[in-house]
């Protein structure tokens, strides 16, 4: 053994040497690789940590287009649900008109702007001094509450009755109002006609009966083999014939609302029905100190089919609301022509005053049946139920024509009847 060799310190120091440096080496390596893993390790929690927050983030996301797809959703449905009520509000009869919190309108269906004559006219009407009077009402004790009774009043020449109602929330605060309108013209004309109807048509039979009254007392009277007293005859059966008129006039009434009036067709030449009426009713329209004046163009021969005793009753009614409401002096004019209109021919009789005419709040109503304006100077004192004109356009519509008026209040009224022509080769044809 002794003899390996020996090795020097020179060789040993170098050896040494080495192994510091790769132990040195080996540490700075091993330091490296250790902040590598660390850097590494915080790089995948940092990955981790975003991921889970993209994760979340798309979590929320879709629950966001969810949430949005069930918002959108609802707002659908309840703009269609919406689009539903405004037309159900719209077709109908009642008007429907709805405010917010400030009383700005908001919405008025087809009906409420019919009664009152266009969404304008709001404020101006007495609608307006009714939502005045519950402006400052702030609280609601529903979500529905009516505000004072319902009222009527005067709309657009329309009778109307109106209720508001205030629209509440949870909390019971007002956020705004509904008005719902009812258009009760017709029931309260038929109040009207229900009032005054038994006092008119006693009013309207009371002249007869007492003449023919006076005249059959005067007659019993007389000796019997005294003259006949040809005067009293004759007022008699005028009366009687007044009466047997308006009988007539009232079954005739019943039969038009039956739906089973009608006429008679039989050749009528409309000069004679004319001429029959005026030669008639000339003596009481002259005693009244009213001028009577006829005007005629062209009416030889003309004809129509028809009912000639309906025909005077007509022309019989308008001759006689023209002389009862004009005054000392005045004129009641007829005039009688053939014209076309709509390819058609007819006879055309008006007959006009310069009475004290119609105003426009009874005009749309004049043809009513026992309609009597209010307004006018003589309205109430007039004779008559008021059936004249509703029977007269009955008759002329009943020939296939009509019946027409221009009138203004304080001037006078115009009042055309019209018949169509008979022509024997349209009905041969």
């Amino acid at each position: 053994m002794n003899d390996l060799p020996r090795a020097s310190n020179g060789e040993i120091n170098a050896d040494l040497g080495d192994v510091h440096r790769f132990g040195t080496a080996s540490e700075s390596l091993f330091r490296r690789l250790y902040r590598g893993l660390g850097r590494r390790q915080q790089l995948e929690h940092e990955l981790r940590h975003q991921s889970e927050i993209a994760q979340r983030q798309t979590a929320e996301g879709a629950a966001l287009r969810r949430r949005f797809e069930r918002l959108e959703s609802e707002h659908l449905r309840q703009s269609d649900a919406l689009n539903r009520l405004t037309k159900v509000l719209s077709s109908l009869d009642e008007g429907i008109i709805v405010q917010d919190v400030n009383g700005k309108v908001t919405m008025m269906n087809q009906a409420a702007q019919a009664m009152l004559g266009g969404k304008r006219a709001f404020w101006d009407s007495a609608l307006g001094a009714m939502v005045e009077r519950y402006r400052d009402v702030a609280e609601a004790a529903a979500e529905l509450t009516p505000l004072g009774d319902s009222d009527e009043m005067s709309l657009n020449n329309r009778i109307v009755r109106a209720q508001l109602i205030a629209i509440g929330d949870e909390s019971n605060r007002r956020i705004g109002a509904i008005i719902i309108l009812r258009d009760v013209t017709h029931d309260a004309l038929a109040e009207r006609l229900k009032d005054g109807f038994v006092t008119n048509i006693a009013r309207d039979m009371e002249r007869p009966v007492g003449v023919i009254k006076l005249a059959a007392e005067l007659l019993s009277g007389q000796p019997e083999d005294a003259a006949v007293n040809q005067r009293l005859l004759d007022k008699m059966l005028r009366n009687v014939d007044a009466l047997d008129q308006l009988a007539l006039e009232l079954l005739d009434i019943s039969r038009m609302n039956a739906g089973v009036f009608d006429v008679q067709r039989e050749p009528v030449r409309i000069e004679d029905v004319m001429w029959s009426v005026v030669n008639g009713i000339e003596t009481d329209v002259k005693r009244r100190g009213i001028d009577l004046l006829v005007m005629t163009r062209d009416l030889s021969g003309v004809e129509v089919r028809g009912d000639e005793t309906r025909l005077q009753w007509a022309l019989g009614h308008l001759i006689r609301n023209g002389a009862t409401y004009s005054e000392e002096g005045g004129y009641v004019a007829v005039a009688a022509r053939v014209e076309a209109r709509n390819a058609k021919s007819y006879a055309l009789i008006s007959v006009s005053d310069n009475g004290v005419g119609i105003s426009q709040a009874d005009l749309p109503h004049i043809f009513e049946r026992f309609y009597r304006g209010g307004a006018n100077r003589g309205a109430d004192t007039a004779p008559g139920l008021g059936q004249g004109l509703y029977v007269a356009r009955a008759i002329c519509q009943a020939h296939g024509g009509f019946l027409e008026v221009d009138s203004r209040l304080n001037i006078g009224s115009i009042f055309t009847m019209a018949v169509p022509v008979y022509e024997l080769a349209a009905e041969v044809a």
